[in-house]
């Protein structure tokens, strides 16, 4: 089984996901508070980590800024019942892979899971995607773009949002396709979170001027390279 690293002070709800979770193939250990979370993590070396932000003591932004300390790889996920948009900045400049709102549907967390569980190899899947944009590669294996001067590890939803820019460069990518096939829904918290992903994805690019992603009002995002 899978190991998964729960953190999260809600006692019932922790029972409820290691139960569920074990009829998918996830084995879930879970602490109550960030300080033992993240001690648990030392030891256990979990596949995934699914952390919550308001708990006693130590807050869900302490435990990942020290787990990201020790462990730049692991896919996190961060739960939060308050969707700020500047929770989700904080959240993804420290490093978390994903974002979901309490409550939650139990199928789109298992969904994400299992996703990230086939990114960091305890899958079958395998992606061998090479990507040019500009000065950049996008390799969507490694999940890293990069360029002469700059490298960024990116996200498993960055890659795959990125991944569909490249893929129709020049033309229009519907934003309701995106939020559908990425999100699982265009709910109003997953339109404020891939607004945060796309201005993540502009900010990478931003060395090189030949690369711009476009928003066009009303319908979604375009990628176009200049010629320089």
């Amino acid at each position: 089984m899978i190991p998964i690293l729960l953190i999260e002070d809600q006692v019932e709800l922790c029972q409820i996901l290691k139960d569920t979770l074990s009829l998918y193939g996830f084995d879930v250990t879970y602490e109550l508070n960030g300080e033992d979370g993240y001690t648990t993590f030392t030891s256990l070396d979990p596949k995934i980590v699914i952390i919550d932000i308001m708990m006693p003591g130590s807050d869900g932004f302490s435990a990942v800024k020290q787990i990201r300390a020790v462990n730049k790889e692991v896919p996190v996920i961060m739960l939060t019942a308050k969707p700020l948009t500047e929770d989700l900045v904080k959240a993804f400049d420290l490093g978390c892979n994903d974002f979901i709102r309490k409550p939650f549907v139990m199928e789109e967390l298992i969904a994400r899971i299992r996703s990230f569980a086939r990114v960091s190899g305890n899958g079958s899947r395998a992606v061998h995607n090479i990507y040019k944009l500009g000065s950049f590669t996008l390799n969507a294996s490694t999940q890293e773009l990069a360029n002469d001067s700059s490298r960024f590890q990116l996200s498993y939803k960055e890659v795959e949002l990125l991944k569909r820019l490249c893929e129709a460069k020049s033309t229009v990518v519907d934003r309701q396709l995106l939020l559908t096939e990425l999100w699982g829904s265009d709910n109003v918290f997953n339109n404020k979170t891939m607004n945060v992903y796309i201005n993540r994805l502009r900010n990478y690019l931003n060395s090189d001027k030949s690369i711009e992603i476009l928003t066009i009002r009303g319908y979604g995002y375009k990628l176009i390279e200049r010629n320089s």
